[in-house]
């Protein structure tokens, strides 16, 4: 089965690069290494990939693989980070050497390149991004269950072994399905559904994420409308968009 990569880049000329320069990395270095690695490349601004809103979350949501570059500091490339991130499917990110993020890449990963695209350095940087791509589809996660409930992830399931439960274990399967951490501790509160708590939020708070567990939140910025946090989980450290959604609930005090 075609395997494909989706990519998430600046898509105009922004201030400090030449006229097509995008189109150039995702000539020379994006399309040939997802092709090394086994990927049909497929830009994200390309018409034939969304038809409405909910388009663009199943075709991000589904993709068997997910690019985002951030260079220039691409809002739309940290969306994708943000929401990939979020629902555990695997995501891949790559950035040019100019661009400065206020978060750590190394848990991501990252591949940077050299902007001036020189062949000495492409060629190499080509390889290490095809490495980094095979990776992350080899060591991809377990689906999170949440997409099971969206309708969405279909694609990502196709590649896990289907299991065909016995039929009498089909007719006791009649309980309503539980949350995806099960059963929730009892300092777990409402879920976040209002704007206005959102923006309350401050570094020191705890969090809890129906994925990840309890974490405090290290740090808070602003993306346009939006904020980015980095939160610490028992698990490790993450940063995730934060929204009004199932997804976050209160702690109790």
């Amino acid at each position: 089965m075609e395997k494909k990569c989706l990519i998430i880049m600046p898509t105009s000329n922004p201030d400090g690069y030449a006229q097509g320069h995008f189109d150039r990395v995702y000539q020379y270095l994006i399309a040939p290494a997802c092709k090394s690695a086994g990927f049909t490349p497929v830009k994200a601004d390309d018409p034939s990939t969304y038809y409405s809103p909910l388009d663009i979350v199943k075709n991000l949501v589904e993709s068997d693989m997910v690019l985002c570059d951030l260079s220039s500091k691409t809002t739309h490339a940290l969306y994708g980070l943000a929401i990939r991130q979020g629902v555990n499917v695997p995501v891949v990110v790559i950035k040019d050497l100019k661009t400065a993020v206020t978060f750590n890449l190394r848990e991501f990963d990252a591949v940077e390149y050299d902007e001036s695209l020189r062949i000495d350095t492409v060629q190499q940087e080509t390889e290490s991004l095809s490495d980094v791509l095979k990776k992350a589809f080899a060591n991809k996660p377990e689906m999170n269950p949440l997409l099971t409930r969206l309708d969405l992830g279909a694609n990502q399931a196709a590649a896990e072994p289907t299991y065909v439960a016995p039929q009498e274990e089909v007719m006791q399967k009649k309980e309503p399905a539980l949350p995806i951490i099960s059963p929730l501790p009892d300092y777990v509160g409402d879920p976040i559904t209002q704007t206005t708590e959102i923006d309350k939020l401050k570094m020191g708070d705890s969090l809890f994420h129906m994925n990840y567990g309890k974490g405090e939140i290290a740090a808070i910025r602003k993306m346009g409308k939006d904020k980015m946090a980095d939160i610490h989980f028992e698990s490790g450290s993450k940063t995730i968009m934060l929204v009004t959604s199932g997804l976050f609930r209160k702690v109790k005090a």
